[in-house]
């Protein structure tokens, strides 16, 4: 259960600090009266983090959370007090509501509705058998927790402030290292055995994304948001761009495994500029310059072999923009504060922030919160448990932290034991070592070996959960008063609330949610599938960047859910990505087309929105059918030789449609031209010298 390395640096200089913080609330709330005193000093525990920025958003929010729910509190509790199952359905439906715009929140922001949907039942149910005192209570536990708020930020912020810039710094680091290492790999032939470990990025660049919503709390570090927004679009790409290359470069190598000459030269030296530390865009813009040169003396061919090296050099081209942008990204990043906000970039083409929503998971989830805690809600009304208000708010509590776990028993489970543990902490400061106490200073020794340790679990992501909640349960348990006060009965029946409380969230999450990760992931699959549909059949108009950036989001949920397994579905979901970004590049170009060409494309759009739907409806991978093959390869006929006339969107298609082809017949024999018409017999009275001239 614990992690038993010795703490570093770091984390006794973040325990020192939580300590100092929280022994400071509990002292200016004992000094001032206040009637929760404890809460204070649960709140430092609550809001603290290592990093100031995450502290600073985390206080924002938690205050405005806080106050909120306390104002509902104030408003509902007086107007149903006398029809108690009502008043339940209110307080339920407030939680459940709130945890579902909570949902839809990605930024730290969203602390502060699911907040607000748990303060209002802390608030209001305790006081159901005297409304009269709801103002009160929500006065002063605002108050409270705010007091606990501001002492936490101003220790994190005046007392060795740890900034988020070097912990974002190091990950774009790994980050560079992990796709150095994948780029290297596909353009030595060696793709397919790595294009799997890219899967991890996108679980990765969604936790990232919280450390930079929460960097923008730092005023100082502005600069380091835009830059790393814009490599985080970048790295997004990366994926489906590795895996378009590895298959195009295994297109084009001959039996033995080599490259074109020109092309392997070029291979070789993208790979030495990699590797190389000093990656500057000077290197960039020279290899950029050679692409383009071998592009050109590609001339008007379109022959299958032409249009695959074509490919292959503009997916080569997009790979040193990506590059070089990712090393002057990285460059500013480090340079923290004093990074620009707009250095010169390459590539233009990058995902959007767009983010995937669930929504049938996501009411799920806020319903099953509703209904569990109504039900708790009822069991003590029925029973008419003194102390059932904290068995309610156990229950309420729980039932929204763990409302997106897919399989949250394990965890309830574990909450159920650190709530017992933290009630026999409390109990023994409350009856064997308070008694004893008799100033603030001894309250500060005896507080010490609990209080200031269980801030390091706090600090380690792997025992975080542990240390917070044996923190904040004990603290609260205690009911530290100005005058020591202790009722034994009291106690007791508040620590059966405590813990009846998890395991009733427990039980019902065993009941209510028995389906695991299997249904979410599926279900990430086919709304994939069923995007990728919509798109072909012109019922969704999005941009590329907003898919690329929607799908990888899609990934990230995905990965966690697959398990072992993410390594075997990533080239059939890179592939399906390539498919999409594809399918918007052929509809934008297929407009502005002349009939002969758009009609076999629309052809196309309409074989790949009909495949895609029956493999949403069917949830199993199943083959193309071989008639949606004929229909690109007669695309890319109607569209060769007619470059010359018609521009850059002949071409553009005939890109798009062996990108097409390859996602989805990566196996199959390459196409054949249509066979040429035989010319047409001359007339009887043509020479022959006209005819040899013809």
């Amino acid at each position: 259960m614990f992690d038993f390395a010795l703490p570093t640096r770091r984390e006794w200089i973040f325990a020192v600090k939580t300590f100092a913080a929280s022994m400071l609330a509990l002292y200016i709330a004992l000094a001032a009266g206040m009637p929760r005193p404890y809460w204070a000093m649960a709140t430092v525990f609550i809001v603290a983090n290592p990093l100031s920025g995450s502290t600073r958003s985390k206080a924002v929010y938690r205050a405005l959370g806080t106050v909120f729910g306390a104002s509902a509190a104030v408003f509902f509790t007086p107007l149903f007090v006398g029809e108690p199952l009502l008043l339940s359905a209110i307080v339920a439906a407030w939680t459940g509501g709130l945890l579902f715009i909570s949902f839809l929140d990605r930024t730290p922001r969203s602390y502060m509705f699911m907040l607000s949907g748990y303060t209002m039942p802390l608030i209001a149910l305790p006081v159901v058998g005297d409304p009269s005192t709801v103002f009160d209570i929500a006065l002063a536990r605002s108050q409270e927790i705010i007091l606990g708020i501001t002492c936490t930020s101003l220790v994190s912020a005046l007392v060795l402030p740890q900034s988020l810039g070097p912990v974002i710094a190091g990950r774009v680091d790994g980050w560079l290292k992990d796709a150095s290492s994948w780029i290297r790999d596909v353009l030595a032939g060696k793709g397919d055995a790595r294009l799997g470990e890219t899967m991890t990025l996108a679980p990765d660049v969604r936790a990232v994304d919280q450390l930079i919503a929460q960097l923008r709390y730092d005023p100082e570090m502005t600069a380091v948001v835009v830059n790393a927004r814009q490599l985080r679009g970048r790295l997004v790409m990366l994926p489906a761009l590795l895996s378009s290359l590895a298959d195009r470069l295994g297109a084009i190598r001959d039996e033995s495994g080599k490259l074109p000459a020109d092309i392997g030269v070029l291979a070789w030296e993208i790979d030495a500029w990699i590797e190389s530390s000093q990656s500057r865009s000077d290197g960039g813009r020279r290899l950029a310059a050679r692409i383009a040169g071998l592009r050109d003396s590609e001339g008007d061919n379109d022959d299958w072999d032409s249009l695959l090296r074509e490919s292959a050099l503009a997916r080569l081209a997009d790979l040193v923009d990506l590059w070089s942008d990712c090393v002057s990204l990285k460059a500013e990043i480090l340079a923290g504060r004093k990074a620009r906000r707009n250095p010169a970039l390459r590539l233009k083409n990058v995902a959007a922030e767009a983010a995937h929503y669930d929504f049938g998971m996501m009411a799920f989830a806020a319903l099953s919160a509703i209904v569990g805690l109504f039900a708790a809600c009822f069991i003590w009304i029925v029973s008419g448990w003194d102390s059932g208000a904290g068995f309610v708010l156990i229950a309420g509590v729980s039932c929204a932290f763990f409302a997106t776990a897919d399989n949250p028993r394990p965890l309830l489970k574990q909450m159920a034991e650190l709530v017992a543990v933290g009630s026999i902490i409390a109990g023994i400061y409350v009856f064997a070592v308070l008694p004893q106490v008799t100033t603030f200073v001894g309250l500060v020794a005896v507080f010490a070996p609990v209080y200031l340790l269980l801030p390091i679990l706090i600090a380690r992501p792997k025992t975080m959960f542990i240390g917070l909640l044996l923190a904040v349960n004990s603290a609260t348990l205690m009911t530290l008063q100005e005058v020591y006060a202790a009722d034994f009965t009291q106690f007791v029946n508040g620590a059966v609330a405590s813990v009846l409380g998890a395991v009733f969230a427990l039980v019902w999450m065993i009941l209510t949610r028995p389906f695991g990760s299997a249904l979410a992931a599926s279900r990430l699959v086919s709304q994939g599938r069923r995007e990728i549909a919509a798109l072909a059949a012109g019922r969704r108009e999005d941009d590329a960047a907003v898919f690329a950036g929607r799908f990888f989001d899609r990934l990230g949920q995905l990965v966690p859910r697959l398990g072992p397994n993410a390594g075997e579905r990533s080239a059939e979901a890179f592939a399906e990505m390539r498919v999409g970004l594809n399918i918007l590049d052929l509809r934008d170009v297929a407009k502005r087309l002349a009939k002969p060409q758009r009609r076999p494309i629309e052809a196309v759009l309409a074989g790949i929105a009909r495949h895609y739907r029956e493999a949403a409806e069917t949830g199993a991978k199943s083959e193309p059918a071989l008639e949606l093959r004929d229909s690109i390869d007669a695309s890319i006929e109607a569209c060769r030789g007619t470059a010359a006339e018609s521009g850059g969107d002949t071409r553009r298609a005939l890109q798009a449609l062996v990108g097409l082809r390859r996602a989805l017949y990566a196996d199959a024999p390459p196409p054949s031209p249509a066979p040429r018409r035989p010319l047409a017999a001359p007339p009887a009275d043509v020479s022959s010298f006209a005819i040899a001239a013809e």
